[in-house]
């Protein structure tokens, strides 16, 4: 199982959701035409799934490692 995330697109929303379920949405955004929810949204995905990818390897080391 995965614990990335993803942006789905909706007609009046943008939705972040774990990949592995993107019926498990965690966050949605309203597009009102001011607010720049597309952006958000990816901002927000982009930001977890990078430090996602940081902490990998240090979950990986033997315990006591570091």
């Amino acid at each position: 199982m995965s614990d990335r995330l993803a942006v789905i697109e909706e007609r009046d929303r943008f939705l972040v959701v774990r990949e592995d379920d993107p019926t498990d949405w965690l966050c949605a955004f309203a597009r009102d035409g001011e607010f720049p929810a597309e952006r958000w949204a990816r901002n927000m995905v982009s930001t977890y799934n990078d430090r996602l990818e940081l902490a990998e390897p240090a979950a990986r080391r033997p315990a006591g490692r570091q």
